[in-house]
């Protein structure tokens, strides 16, 4: 028994710090989910305070730039507008290409190109000509390529421009040429998509044969319109990015949660196993003290009984105190390993005959307490796989706290019946013993069935405990129902096919 208890006690420490090691990784995720959303939510910040100040750096312009870059400017502050509430990245690149061929004349083509998460290729994403087909270009290769490394905006053309279309291959030649038209181009605006250090990807204005067409004039509108789209694209997949962290966060906060919860379970049951541990001490202790006196009073009586006529009065009484003192030699005897019987011990028994025989014992105690007993018992009941001795001594507790809890007298109701079997629950008998007594708070209940937990003046907080854990072992459990001032219910559910345990 003590050994088994130990093993147990190690799995339980090694499993409780397998929790609590797995809770400091979620609380180390959970700091980090949270410095990240912060960071996010600082972002957010100072993009909505770029996209301000691109807003009163145009309204600025508006009022300085002759009337035929006014609309330009209306277009560029209408735009501001539109992305501030484009919450889609695909929404938003496809408005700044459409808007660019309306609002810079000439313009044969519009392209916009996204970083890929390496960053080291850009891909193109939206065209005016049409859907985008799959294009990607290095950093610094051709017009997109330049476009995504430059600092500023800029005007290709002449032989820079031919130069940098000389540097497409023959696909993704053949791939760009059908989206500008007439090609090649005679003149290019280029304008880089970033934020602060952060690159994004690249916006490309194609012009027609005329390369007069573009002018450096038109280099600020392009630029703003790029600045508007980084700050209106970066804040859509950092918005996204924040949900993603508050949904990742409350998820490791719940995991959190529940590892926790299941670390207290182990270290009740690592307590549990502890008191049980005692009792097991205990248990050897109170049998080496109790089998000599207990074999001395048993011989005794034997020798009384040798003595005396069989049919006398006193024989009678001499044989209960014999098969008595032989039960109680019994549970001695088996008080070492008294939490995990033999197989051997356990027998088809009928739970009726053994509660009319507890009640027996405990009708003196029953009539001097003014308890009235009723008992409802089910005649078709089946026989339930048990320990006879352990289920007596579990309904001998159940009865004898339901007395205690009625000072003053009361109902004992004891009823038997059979439980149909269901998806989750077995063919089993249950056994109902309430009592009409004075209650158990409800802060009691959670620890009824914990070793030397009592309320009790001169209770040893055995008694639930030790029935618990004898039902336990018999497959069943124990439900309890209680309300103060009204009485106390303890339902015995036992299955009738008991699954035993090495």
């Amino acid at each position: 028994m003590q050994n088994l208890v130990a093993t147990e006690q190690i799995r339980s420490h090694r499993a409780r710090i397998r929790q609590r090691e797995r809770i400091a990784l979620l609380e180390q995720r959970v700091a980090e989910l949270e410095a990240e959303l912060a960071a996010t939510r600082d972002g957010d910040a100072a993009r909505a305070r770029q996209v301000a100040r691109l807003s009163s750096q145009l309204e600025a312009s508006r009022a300085l730039q002759p009337a035929s870059h006014s609309s330009r400017l209306d277009t560029l502050l209408a735009i501001s507008s539109v992305l501030l509430v484009t919450h889609e990245v695909a929404a938003i690149i496809r408005l700044v290409v459409e808007e660019a061929v309306k609002r810079f004349p000439g313009v044969s083509g519009a392209l916009l190109y996204l970083a890929d998460p390496s960053g080291q290729q850009v891909v193109l994403r939206a065209a005016s000509g049409g859907p985008a087909p799959a294009l990607r270009i290095q950093p610094g290769q051709s017009v997109a390529g330049r476009a995504f490394i430059a600092p500023r905006a800029m005007l290709m053309s002449g032989p820079e421009l031919e130069l940098a279309l000389d540097e497409l291959d023959e696909e993704q030649r053949a791939t760009i040429s059908p989206l500008v038209q007439p090609w090649p181009p005679a003149s290019a605006l280029i304008a880089p998509l970033r934020f602060e250090h952060q690159r994004l990807g690249a916006l490309v204005l194609y012009g027609g044969t005329h390369a007069h067409l573009f002018i450096p004039r038109d280099l600020p509108f392009v630029q703003a319109l790029a600045d508007l789209t980084s700050v209106a694209i970066l804040e859509t997949t950092q918005r996204e990015r924040a949900t993603r962290l508050q949904r990742d966060l409350t998820q490791t906060q719940s995991l959190h949660a529940e590892t926790q919860a299941r670390l207290d379970t182990a270290q009740a049951q690592l307590l549990q196993s502890a008191k049980l541990a005692a009792v097991g001490e205990l248990a050897a202790s109170v049998a080496h003290e109790i089998n000599n006196p207990l074999y001395a009073a048993r011989n005794s009586l034997y020798l009384i009984e040798q003595d005396l006529p069989p049919d006398s009065a006193p024989a009678a009484f001499l044989q209960i105190a014999q098969d008595e003192l032989g039960r109680i030699a019994r549970i001695i005897t088996r008080m070492r390993d008294f939490y995990r019987p033999a197989r051997t011990e356990f027998e088809p028994v009928d739970i009726n005959q053994i509660l009319r025989e507890t009640l027996e014992l405990v009708q003196t105690h029953l009539r001097h307490g003014q308890v009235a007993i009723v008992i409802q018992s089910a005649c078709d009941l089946p026989l339930v796989t048990a320990h006879v001795d352990q289920m007596r001594q579990v309904f001998l507790n159940m009865t004898l706290n339901a007395c205690d809890a009625m000072p003053d007298g009361g109902l004992l109701r004891i009823t038997t019946f059979q439980l149909p079997p269901a998806p989750i629950q077995a063919h089993s008998v249950v056994v109902e013993i309430a009592d009409s007594g004075i209650g158990i708070p409800p802060e009691h209940q959670s620890h009824l069935f914990e070793p030397f937990y009592t309320t009790k003046p001169q209770g040893t907080g055995l008694g639930l405990a030790i029935s618990g854990h004898i039902v336990a072992q018999h497959g069943g459990h124990i439900d309890v129902e209680s309300t103060v001032g009204v009485g106390t219910t303890f339902t015995i559910i036992l299955p009738v096919a008991m699954p035993l345990h090495d």
